[in-house]
């Protein structure tokens, strides 16, 4: 079940807890009960109550109440009388206690404020000299610009930076620490500016805070960091933080432009038609219409078993029975030319391959890059020969008159040596 009583008086608590609040907003506070001096002044925030004149023989003082310096109250009372103001979002009064005489005269006074929460006192005491001595507090306000001297860049450049801060309020900003971030992506290379562990900025001062070099690491865009802060006033009042502005940054990547090798092989013959058992001329052209050298270049001469190898230039070497052609380097631009010679050996239509392969390197890649190519040449007919008909006769056909002549040749020297006796 509830206890209902113990309810009744957890609400009879609160709501008691709920008046004391409300009579503290409302009730009167003492701030100050003591003498000021005639030319003095009492300070509470950025009001100064100053006691103007003292009228000892009258019983009577001026005071003269400013708010930031500007006049706002002039007043004469008489003792145990009192002047009421508006202070920020309460009322303060003022009541003279007496007046005595001396070097300077004095006023005793007794200052109260309702309807205000004491917790927002931050300055109060006597001010010698008065309201023009004091110290008002104000609000600074701190702007923060970051500022870089360039906004697209490429891996390996670097940007300056800039970070300056200017005071757009009524009051000083004491204090202050700023707190820069270190950025991802870079690397700091150079500092130019750099603050002290704390600084101050008058009002309408315009202080460079920061100058240093970025070196860029990587590719992308990059939002840097924001500067910030934190910082009090004349008062010692503190306020929130101060944040700068992010400016972008975009880093590409340097297209280094490839160089290549780019070998054009051709083959030509001095005839497309050849008789069995002569000889053909094929000649090889090289050029290099690449922008880098090549190297280790090798041409291998395909040649058909149809066909002899007889003889070719110097450059042509026979390496396990091919011919072949070996260069360390060819140059861009550079042009060659090797030719052989083979032999017809059999009727019928054929190729000549030549087999190119070799390497570059391209200027960006660590590793050389290889090619492989040939060129055929035009088909090559090989036809019969000027006595190809009679080597395709039978024997008997070139035997029987070699055996006719030699039996005639016997039997003439026979009878030859008969008519001789």
């Amino acid at each position: 079940m509830v206890d209902l009583k113990k309810i009744s008086v957890f609400v009879f608590l609160a709501a008691l807890f709920l008046m004391l609040l409300v009579g503290n907003a409302s009730a009167r506070v003492s701030i100050f009960n003591g003498t000021i001096t005639e030319g003095d002044g009492y300070q509470i925030n950025n009001y100064v109550i100053d006691v103007s004149s003292v009228f000892v023989e009258a019983n009577t003082a001026v005071f003269k109440v400013y708010e930031g310096g500007e006049l706002k109250k002039d007043t004469m009372i008489e003792r145990n009388d009192s002047i009421a103001f508006d202070f920020e979002e309460g009322e303060m009064e003022l009541r003279l206690l007496s007046v005595y005489g001396g070097v300077l005269p004095v006023a005793k006074v007794f200052i109260t404020v309702s309807d205000y929460n004491i917790g927002n006192i931050y300055t109060s005491g006597i001010v010698d000299g008065g309201h023009e001595h004091a110290t008002y507090s104000g609000t600074p306000v701190l702007e923060i610009t970051k500022t870089v001297d360039k906004n697209n860049i490429l891996v390996g450049d670097s940007i300056k930076v800039t970070i300056a801060a200017v005071n757009t309020g009524n009051d000083e900003a004491k204090d202050v620490i700023f707190t820069n971030p270190m950025q991802e992506s870079f690397i700091l290379e150079d500092i130019f500016v750099e603050p002290a562990s704390t600084t101050s900025i008058d009002i309408g001062e315009l202080k460079t805070i920061y100058v240093y070099i970025l070196k860029a690491t990587e590719a992308g865009t990059f939002t840097l960091k924001p500067t910030t802060a934190t910082f009090s006033n004349n008062a010692d009042q503190n306020f929130p933080p101060a944040t700068s502005n992010t400016p972008k940054v975009t880093v590409e990547v340097l297209e280094i432009p490839k160089k290549t090798a780019v070998i054009e092989i051709s083959t030509d013959v001095d005839s497309v038609s050849v008789a069995r058992n002569d000889q053909i001329t094929a000649t090889v052209h090289l050029k290099n219409a690449g922008d880098a050298p090549a190297s280790f270049v090798w041409i291998e001469i395909a040649v058909p078993e149809e066909f002899e190898y007889i003889s070719g230039d110097d450059a042509i070497e026979i390496i396990g029975g091919v011919p072949k052609i070996y260069m360390d380097s060819f140059g861009p631009l550079q042009e060659k030319e090797f030719s052989y010679t083979l032999k017809a050996k059999t009727l019928g239509t054929y190729t000549l391959i030549s087999k190119l392969s070799y390497e570059y390197n391209n200027d960006v890649d660590f590793e050389n890059q290889k090619v492989s190519t040939e060129s055929v040449t035009n088909d090559i007919y090989v036809q019969k020969g000027k006595y190809d008909d009679l080597y395709e006769q039978p024997v008997y056909i070139f035997v029987l008159p070699i055996v006719a002549i030699a039996v005639i040749g016997a039997w003439i020297y026979h009878r030859y040596k008969q008519y001789r006796f």
